[in-house]
């Protein structure tokens, strides 16, 4: 079980996320924004992977991106990007996201996003271990 972040500016959004993630086996923490979220990471809270959406107000998702690659760099991150911004999807992979995923996603792709995402996260915190 996978403690994940996910944040979107939109409730409903976050709700599907939650229930989706939740019948998979992981606990799910909300942020309604990228400020909630940067809020939690300052906490000191850990996670094993974020889903962000790129497009938010007022902390946008290349932002909180910035602030988890930072504070938080082995922290898997997922952004959710609409129809026209795989540009900026594409830049946020550049920054260190490990994948996006299109809005509106498709449950399975999602899901088959984040065992890929928790997968490698795990092998490359197994080599970090290994090497020191």
């Amino acid at each position: 079980m996978a403690k994940i972040l996910i944040v979107d500016d939109e409730q409903s959004v976050l709700s599907v996320l939650a229930t989706l993630l939740e019948t998979h086996g992981h606990e799910v923490v909300p942020a309604l924004g990228g400020d909630v979220a940067i809020q939690l990471i300052e906490d000191g809270n850990e996670f094993d992977l974020m889903i962000s959406d790129i497009r938010m107000n007022p902390v946008n998702g290349m932002q909180l991106l910035e602030v988890v690659h930072e504070k938080k760099p082995d922290t898997s991150v997922i952004m959710l990007t609409a129809y026209g911004q795989v540009e900026t999807a594409i830049r946020a992979m550049e920054l260190g996201a490990f994948d996006y995923v299109k809005k509106p996603f498709n449950a399975d792709h999602l899901i088959c996003t984040v065992d890929k995402a928790l997968e490698y996260r795990e092998f490359t915190s197994q080599n970090k271990s290994g090497a020191e």
